[in-house]
């Protein structure tokens, strides 16, 4: 009895730490989208590509199996199949953004996702809310807003930022419909059979625009190879591969909170490896979206 009772425990707390995980590896990604020597489409393309073979490798690896799609159900099989759609207009618009305006202000409008998650779990999958989630997440947003407000003072203003502004936002509509759709696979798909499918969708779906619309698709150095794997293995495969695996044990509106980590790992990255401003008031900030997180975890496992 003391088992079955630790074990939902346990569980939650694992995909927890899969969640912060996964915060802390998508957090690289602006940082290597943004050192890449590619245009934005080729990027995200290789993002996508790369992620391929080291998604099928992990799951061989780690003993796991990839169900085939005629094993699954016919609307199973369309929704993996809209979100990888959807998750390759994710990233097209992400990476255009963060080519047109700030890291930080592409992350705020991104971090909108646990709002747009939240309302469709509310209203269309009768998710409870409780009022520490509530509580949380407004902690959670006005630290966000905060850092948002203290490194677009230490930066110049991109010409089209307002350009930019917009692609982040469609970029945060697609990925909520991206964990939307998967949240609700994932309780019949394994975390490798979703992140497999999905991806190989993503990255045949952005094929004919990388090529098309990008200059070049072939980087100029070993470098430029090296940051573009490192996009799809650590930023993809291991991020996004952790927040699927974090959705078959904790609710779709406090997963989609990644977003909010997202950011503060975003601004201290740009510190370290960009030489960009980090303030007291931006640390303030950053604790502020962790404290709020952990107030959305009390209220979804509590």
């Amino acid at each position: 009895m003391a088992l079955s009772q630790s074990t939902p425990s346990s569980a939650s707390t694992l995909a927890f730490l899969a969640l912060l995980g996964s915060g802390v590896a998508v957090g690289f990604s602006p940082i290597f989208a943004r050192l890449s020597d590619l245009a934005p489409l080729a990027s995200g393309f290789y993002r996508l590509a790369f992620a391929v073979p080291a998604i099928w490798l992990a799951v061989q690896v780690s003993g796991g199996e990839l169900q085939w799609p005629s094993t699954l159900a016919s609307g199973d099989r369309i929704r993996l199949t809209l979100a990888g759609f959807a998750f390759a207009a994710d990233i097209a618009f992400w990476h255009l953004a963060i080519t047109q305006t700030t890291i930080l202000e592409a992350t705020l409008l991104a971090s909108t996702v646990p709002i747009m998650v939240t309302v469709v779990s509310v209203f269309f999958f009768g998710e409870k809310l409780k009022p520490l989630f509530i509580i949380g997440l407004a902690i959670a947003l006005a630290g966000v807003a905060t850092l948002a407000l203290q490194r677009t003072g230490a930066v110049v203003t991109p010409p089209n930022r307002f350009i930019g502004g917009i692609f982040a936002f469609l970029a945060a509509s697609f990925f909520a419909a991206y964990l939307l759709l998967v949240a609700y696979v994932r309780r019949q798909c394994s975390t490798g059979t979703i992140m497999f499918y999905t991806t190989l969708i993503s990255a045949l779906a952005m094929l004919p625009f990388a090529f098309t619309l990008s200059p070049t698709i072939l980087s100029g150095s070993l470098d430029g190879w090296l940051i573009l794997l490192a996009l799809a293995v650590i930023s993809h495969a291991g991020g996004q591969g952790l927040m699927t695996f974090a959705l078959a044990h904790l609710p779709t509106s406090f997963s989609s909170m990644m977003g909010l980590m997202q950011t503060a790992v975003a601004a201290i990255l740009a510190w370290i490896l960009l030489s960009e401003p980090l303030t007291l008031m931006m640390l303030a900030s950053g604790a502020a979206i962790l404290a709020g997180i952990w107030n959305c975890r009390k209220a979804a496992v509590g």
